[in-house]
């Protein structure tokens, strides 16, 4: 189950750097990601993290656990 959550995590960063690359800063990746992480459910920090996590495979850029896009609401 792990797996399967950073294997998700992994495949919408992977979306998230369609949407901005790795050469963006941070501050423009957030504005151009907020529309992504909304359509998708998500928190705009979680896509940030997830992005982070697709540039490094480090673990620890999602935090404690990855947390996948979930509709809220």
């Amino acid at each position: 189950m792990v797996a399967e959550l950073y294997a998700e995590a992994a495949r919408l960063g992977a979306m998230a750097l369609e949407i901005a690359p790795a050469y963006l800063p941070e501050a423009q990746a957030a504005a151009d990601l907020a529309l992504f992480a909304e359509d998708i459910g998500a928190e705009l920090d979680e896509v940030l993290a997830q992005r982070r996590y697709a540039i490094t495979g480090d673990r620890r850029a999602l935090s404690v656990h990855p947390r996948t896009a979930t509709r809220r609401g």
